[in-house]
C-alpha cells in the first residue's frame, strides 16, 4: 500500500544529474596495489567521518537519511497546517496530528479499546464470540488461522485464497516447544507480559493470570501444528490446492466460507483455494472444536489487546515494547512515540504521504527520464542476446520474449489509490480512526482482488 517504498532510491530527483565515479571520493594519494579499499573509499571516509550512532556509513545511509529529512518535513508541515475538509491531505494530516497528540492518547487510556472488550466479556457462549469474530473479520481480524487473496503462485494471473498458518502471537512455535534456558526466559516474560497488559486494560491480577493461561493453552496448541520457518521454506509442500467443498469436509469446524463472507468475500470467489500447512489447518480445526467459552474469549481478547496496544496511551505502548522491542528482539533503545507514529500512519497512508513527497521532490520529468533509461537498457540487452553465437535460434527467441515481459515500475504509480472513501473523523480517537484504515484497506484488497485477474499495476 506504500509507495514510500521505492522514494529512497529516486530521493535524488532534482539534484544535479551526474555519471561515472566521482574522483573526489577516491584517495589517490595511496597506491591501489598497497590498500584497494583506502585508495577507493579513502576520500569518501575523509568528507564523511562516521557518525556516532552509526556502525557504517555509506551513500546509501545517506541517501536515506536526506530522505527521512524530507518526509520528516512533509510531517511537519501537516502538523501546522489545515486542509480542505475530504482532501486526503486532511485525512492524513488529522491522522498524523492524533498519532502525535501524547496528550490525547494519555488521557484516554484504554478506553477507545474498552468497547470491543467489554462485548467479550458478555458474550457466554461460543456461538455469540463467533458471531463478533464475524463483525471483527471486516477490520482485517483473523482468529487462529491467516487467510489473504494474492496471485496464485502457479497461474501467476489469477488471484485466490490462501489459507495459512497463524494464531500465535510470538510467531515461530520454537517459542512455545523449546526448553533451553534462552527460549523458556522469553517464554516466561511473554506469559508475565500478557497478565501485566491485561492489566493494564482493567482485570485483576488473578483475573488476568486465568486469561493468561488460557491464550497459552490455545497458542501452544497452535505452536504444537505449526510447521517450523525452515519448513515454510518449501514452496511445494506449502501448496495444496482443494475446492471449498473439499476444504468444508476436511475442516468443518473452521466456517471459513461464513468468515470470508463477513469479510466481504463472496462465496463465488473461493470455489478454489490453496492450503499452505494442511496439518496447522486440522489441527486448529481440533482446537476450535473443543474451544471453551472462557478460552475463545480470552484468545479473542488477547488479539484485540494487542491489535490496540500501540495505538493508545504511553503506559501501554511502553509496556508492549518493553517485551516485543526489548525482551523478544534484544533491542535496549528506546522507541520514542514519533517513530511508531510516523511508522504506523505510513503504514496506513503511504500512498497519500508519498504522493505529497513527489510532487515537492521527484517532477515527471524525472520518471520518464528513468523509463527511457530502462527501455534502452532493454534494447541494448536484446542486441548483446541476438548476437550471443552460443545461443540457437529458438533460445535467442524465447530470451527475447521473455525480455519483453519486463514490466518497469518507476518511482510512485502511474494512478494512486483513490483514498475518497476512506472517513478519518477528528472528533474520534486515534484507535478508532485506525481502525476505519483496516476496514478501508480491507474493503479496497477485495476489491481489487477477489474475482478479479491480478493487476500488476498494484
Amino acid at each position: 500500500m506504500m509507495a514510500l517504498a521505492s522514494i529512497s532510491a529516486v530521493a535524488v530527483g532534482q539534484t544535479a544529474l551526474r555519471s561515472g565515479i566521482d574522483l573526489s571520493n577516491l584517495d589517490t594519494s595511496v597506491r591501489p596495489a598497497d590498500d584497494f579499499y583506502a585508495y577507493a573509499c579513502g576520500g569518501w571516509m575523509q568528507k564523511n567521518p562516521l557518525p556516532a550512532a552509526y556502525s557504517r556509513y555509506g551513500s546509501f545511509d545517506q541517501l536515506a537519511e536526506e530522505n527521512n529529512r524530507r518526509i520528516n518535513g512533509i510531517l511537519s508541515e501537516l502538523l501546522e497546517n489545515t486542509y480542505p475538509a475530504g482532501s486526503t491531505e486532511q485525512k492524513l494530516s488529522t491522522l498524523y496530528k492524533q498519532a502525535m497528540d501524547s496528550t490525547r492518547r494519555n488521557r484516554d487510556g484504554v478506553a477507545p479499546a474498552m468497547p470491543i472488550i467489554r462485548r467479550l466479556e458478555a458474550a457466554k457462549t461460543v456461538k455469540q464470540l463467533f458471531d463478533i469474530q464475524l463483525e471483527l473479520a471486516a477490520y482485517g481480524d483473523a482468529e487462529f488461522i491467516r487467510y489473504y487473496m494474492s496471485a496464485d503462485e502457479k497461474e501467476a494471473s489469477k488471484n485466490i485464497l490462501s489459507v495459512v498458518q497463524g494464531g500465535i502471537i510470538l510467531g515461530q512455535k520454537e517459542y512455545y516447544l523449546d526448553n533451553d534456558p534462552a527460549t523458556t526466559a522469553i517464554r516466561e516474560a511473554y506469559k508475565q507480559h500478557i497478565v501485566r497488559m491485561f492489566q493494564l486494560f482493567g482485570f485483576s491480577k488473578s483475573v488476568a493470570t486465568k486469561k493468561m493461561k488460557n491464550v497459552m493453552k490455545l497458542e501452544t496448541a497452535l505452536a504444537q501444528v505449526s510447521k517450523s520457518r525452515t519448513e515454510l521454506r518449501d514452496p511445494v509442500a506449502n501448496y495444496n490446492k482443494m475446492t471449498l467443498a473439499e476444504f468444508n469436509t476436511r475442516y468443518p469446524h473452521i466456517q471459513l466460507e461464513r468468515v470470508m463472507n463477513a469479510k466481504g468475500i463472496r462465496s463465488e470467489f473461493i470455489q478454489e483455494l490453496v492450503v499452505g500447512q494442511p496439518d496447522f489447518v486440522a489441527g486448529a480445526d481440533k482446537v476450535i472444536a473443543a474451544l471453551k467459552p472462557a478460552e475463545y474469549r480470552d484468545y479473542m481478547e488477547w488479539g484485540q489487546i494487542m491489535d490496540a496496544a500501540g495505538l493508545l496511551s504511553a503506559d501501554v505502548q511502553a509496556a508492549n515494547f518493553s517485551f516485543f522491542g526489548k525482551v523478544l528482539s534484544g533491542r535496549k533503545e528506546d522507541h520514542p512515540l514519533w517513530r511508531r507514529a510516523t511508522t504506523q500512519v505510513q503504514g496506513v497512508m503511504g500512498q497519500a504521504l508519498g504522493k505529497i513527497y513527489v510532487e515537492k521532490y521527484f517532477p515527471a520529468s524525472s520518471k520518464e527520464r528513468m523509463k527511457e533509461l530502462v527501455h534502452n537498457l532493454q534494447i541494448a540487452l536484446g542486441e548483446r542476446i541476438a548476437a550471443q553465437d552460443w545461443m540457437d535460434d529458438s533460445t535467442k527467441v524465447n530470451a527475447l520474449l521473455k525480455l519483453n515481459t519486463f514490466y518497469v515500475k518507476i518511482g510512485y504509480p502511474d494512478k494512486w489509490i483513490d483514498m475518497s472513501a476512506l472517513q478519518i473523523d477528528p472528533d474520534k480517537s486515534y484507535y478508532e480512526n485506525m481502525k476505519s484504515c483496516s476496514k478501508f484497506w480491507n474493503d479496497w484488497d477485495i476489491d481489487h482482488t477477489a474475482g478479479k485477474p491480478v493487476d500488476r499495476d498494484d
